[in-house]
């Protein structure tokens, strides 16, 4: 008997997503679907719902009106058994109040693994889905979130500041970035890994030579959200890593949000922290961030903190997986000699074998 071709779900449960739409030339969602079936190739069947994806949002009206819509055509995707993985097409707003419209469990009937893809708002959706066997969670950009990485990166790193350069550098580089996430989303699906890589240094604490990990988090303003919820366990849990970045979040916000995880007892239960991006416009926050986890930590805390550019609202961003073991390794590295990279078990995490 042949073997179904098993799909590729996109999905828009967040912020509206017609901006990359236009950005890639696409006429409409289903130009979208077609340019993403041709570079994944025909190993999968590429779907996804075009009204959601065209859909649009009004801030002044609860931003979105599709909350039936969103929720069970993510939930199809989740309990179907033909799906390899489910793609978040971009973070936003608008998606925390579905969450009770999802039945997480059907994901304990599923007979095959699913790898889900999210980030920024999809922070709550990564970690309540972690929690389920079947289901490789990717702490991963959506790709719409690539115009705006590849702009800021222009400004950053290759000084273009006069008006418009960054944006028309970005659009440039655009169609090539597209298609690398893609590719290598298939990669991850497959087992064979990413060329996008998590590296940083430790910057408080201590730790061996290596310490194996299982890591909760993602968008601090966006996980504190499940705290006091019926989803806390998701991010409560003795002996996990706690990763966190944020984007365009004060100071005394930040502050507020790291209170709020140490009254919930989460940083006491933690083993450790991985801090990504942390930055406000051309601002970089990452210093008065540790200051804020000082405060809220015990004097001397040997609590191990390692901090990341490769992980957040950042280009290039590199994909952080969530719920599953995991290891920090210590590195001379060409970074630090405090030098830490995370180590996956890509064989261990195939969604979908290649025929």
């Amino acid at each position: 008997m042949k073997r179904r071709t098993r799909t590729i779900h996109i999905v828009a449960i967040a912020g509206s997503c017609r901006g990359i739409l236009h950005r890639l030339g696409c006429g409409s969602a289903k130009d979208l679907i077609s340019m993403i079936q041709d570079i994944v190739g025909g190993r999968y069947r590429v779907t996804g719902n075009a009204r959601l994806i065209e859909a649009g949002e009004d801030e002044m009206k609860a931003g979105r009106n599709d909350d039936v819509s969103r929720a069970s055509n993510f939930q199809r995707a989740l309990a179907n058994d033909q799906t390899a993985a489910i793609i978040s097409l971009r973070g936003g707003s608008w998606l925390t109040r579905i969450l009770p419209r999802i039945d997480f469990g059907v994901l304990r009937q599923r007979r095959s693994k699913v790898a889900l893809f999210g980030f920024s708002e999809l922070t709550t959706v990564i970690n309540i889905a972690s929690a389920y066997p079947k289901a490789v969670c990717w702490y991963d950009m959506g790709p719409a979130f690539i115009p705006a990485g590849l702009s800021r990166y222009a400004r950053l790193a290759k000084g273009m500041t006069k008006p418009g350069e960054s944006r028309q550098w970005a659009n440039a580089e655009l169609m090539k970035h597209f298609a690398e996430f893609f590719t290598d989303t298939v990669n991850m699906i497959e087992g064979r890994g990413s060329s996008r890589r998590i590296v940083g240094q430790l910057v408080a604490g201590k730790m061996p030579s290596s310490a194996p990990a299982k890591i909760s988090g993602g968008t601090l303003s966006v996980l504190v959200s499940l705290l006091g919820t019926p989803y806390a366990r998701s991010v409560i849990g003795k002996g996990r890593w706690l990763a966190l970045e944020d984007v365009n979040e004060s100071p005394h916000r930040i502050d507020r949000f790291i209170a709020h995880l140490k009254l919930s007892g989460v940083l006491a239960n933690c083993a450790g922290i991985l801090l990504g991006d942390f930055h406000h416009g051309e601002s970089d926050y990452i210093k008065q961030v540790l200051a804020s986890l000082k405060m809220s930590l015990p004097a001397n805390s040997p609590l191990p903190i390692i901090a990341s550019q490769d992980f957040g609202h950042t280009w290039p961003m590199a994909p952080l997986l969530i719920g599953r073991k995991i290891e920090f390794r210590r590195t001379a590295g060409t970074r630090s000699a405090k030098g830490v990279e995370l180590v996956i078990p890509w064989n261990r995490l195939a969604t979908n074998r290649p025929t």
